[in-house]
């Protein structure tokens, strides 16, 4: 059990956080996109589920945040929890039930697919980035095969 890379994670905090927080930030280990889940409603602005780009700094991170929700005031501060591993973590740490129980909860019924959808959409940039690390492409590697 040593090295699993969930078996720190407090799963009664992470539920706490999810069931509380106005919105959170997913960082994964295997890639520079972020899901983030805005449980805020407001006007015609109902809670948004979006995969966000790279960015190579907080105040690129903050402008990916105002262009995804261009309705809602930025938030105070960012809530960020990092996934220690791959993106389907997210099930195994049951943050997707989590996620999915809160906005069920909000009746964000739409935003039911978005969150499957940016699920997937991680998912294949996930197998993407695992492709491109196997086939060197957009990496530098240590050492290289010898030729015989």
């Amino acid at each position: 059990m040593d090295s699993d890379p969930y078996f720190d994670i407090d799963r009664e905090a992470l539920a706490r956080s999810i069931a509380t927080a106005d919105h959170l930030l997913f960082r994964f280990a295997t890639i520079e996109s972020r899901l983030f889940v805005d449980f805020r409603a407001e006007g015609s602005a109902d809670p948004g589920v979006h995969v966000l780009p790279p960015v190579k700094s907080l105040a690129e991170r903050v402008a990916s945040i105002r262009r995804a929700r261009p309705q809602l005031p930025l938030p105070d501060r960012l809530y960020v929890i990092g996934v220690p591993a791959r993106v389907r973590g997210l099930e195994r740490i049951g943050a997707l039930d989590a996620i999915r129980n809160r906005l069920a909860q909000l009746d964000a019924f739409d935003q039911l697919t978005e969150l499957d959808l940016a699920y997937e959409q991680l998912l294949a940039f996930e197998r993407e980035e695992i492709r491109r690390a196997i086939s060197g492409e957009g990496y530098r590697t240590l050492w290289s095969r010898a030729e015989r």
